[in-house]
């Protein structure tokens, strides 16, 4: 309510494990972003078009981990590798097959002293089907008549799309593997919506800050307990396809390809900034 504290709870959830691996509590005045988690070496962080953003990317590079991250035609300035302006659309138009991808340098502004070195990345593209596109469409569309106004016709053609951006190799991850991975953001939609009816994060009893945060931090504990406790995967995907393997998700999609070793991506987090 207005006469309370708005609380902001910054999450890394892990896949391979599928718990929750990392918690920071913050007031309102917390901004989300990926610097608030710590990675290591091969780690592969998915998240959503919100952290899209030159400063959320660098520190992941920057620890050694990759990431894939969703993304839209606005959210960053594209560039062409060697620093020319990059026509997305009409990378878009040009693209023949279902699934493809193009190689980009993503705009920083201000370079440090000394200079980082470009963020050079992969741009993977998959055409969405009629139905889906056309779902997208009638959203935005929706939207835009319920704020009076008319859609960007660009914001319609990219509903036709699935845009991400990532830093894993291409020698060993291929646009169907940085596809197939980021659709397992649906566990971590899922875990948050486990962990909040655990945690009993709808209504604080506590006005003051003070008494808020404590019977914040008490139920967070009895939720990630609870959590370790269950140490379950769900076995199948809202879509319906069950898990045939018995093996957590996120380490399946690894292993179905024997180019891709667990033991080289130790975690693979998906994270979401606030419950």
């Amino acid at each position: 309510g207005a006469d309370r504290t708005t609380w902001r709870l910054h999450v890394g959830y892990d896949l391979a494990t599928a718990q929750v691996d990392q918690l920071e509590l913050t007031d309102i005045h917390g901004a989300e972003n990926l610097q608030r988690l710590t990675y290591t070496p091969g780690d592969i962080v998915l998240a959503d078009r919100y952290y899209a953003r030159p400063r959320d990317l660098r520190p992941v590079i920057d620890a050694g981990a990759d990431f894939i991250v969703r993304t839209g035609w606005n959210s960053l300035r594209l560039l062409q590798t060697n620093g020319e302006p990059f026509d997305l659309f009409a990378a878009l138009a040009a693209q023949q097959e279902q699934e493809g991808e193009v190689q980009v340098r993503v705009h920083e502004g201000m370079t440090g002293t000394p200079p980082t070195p470009p963020l050079v990345l992969r741009l993977i593209v998959r055409r969405k089907d009629p139905q889906q596109a056309q779902a997208e469409q009638e959203r935005l569309l929706k939207a835009a008549r319920k704020r009076g106004k008319k859609p960007d016709p660009r914001s319609l053609e990219a509903a036709k799309y699935i845009l991400l951006l990532t830093s894993l190799p291409t020698a060993t991850f291929a646009p169907a593997d940085i596809l197939a991975l980021y659709r397992f953001r649906w566990q971590i939609e899922l875990a948050f919506k486990r962990f909040k009816s655990l945690a009993g994060l709808d209504s604080l009893p506590a006005k003051k800050p003070e008494l808020a945060r404590a019977c914040l931090y008490a139920r967070l504990i009895v939720a990630i307990i609870a959590e370790q406790i269950a140490g379950q995967v769900p076995d199948s995907s809202p879509s319906g396809r069950g898990n045939s393997t018995g093996k957590s998700l996120a380490l399946a999609s690894h292993e179905d390809s024997p180019d891709h070793h667990l033991r080289r991506h130790p975690r693979t987090t998906s994270v979401a900034g606030r419950l």
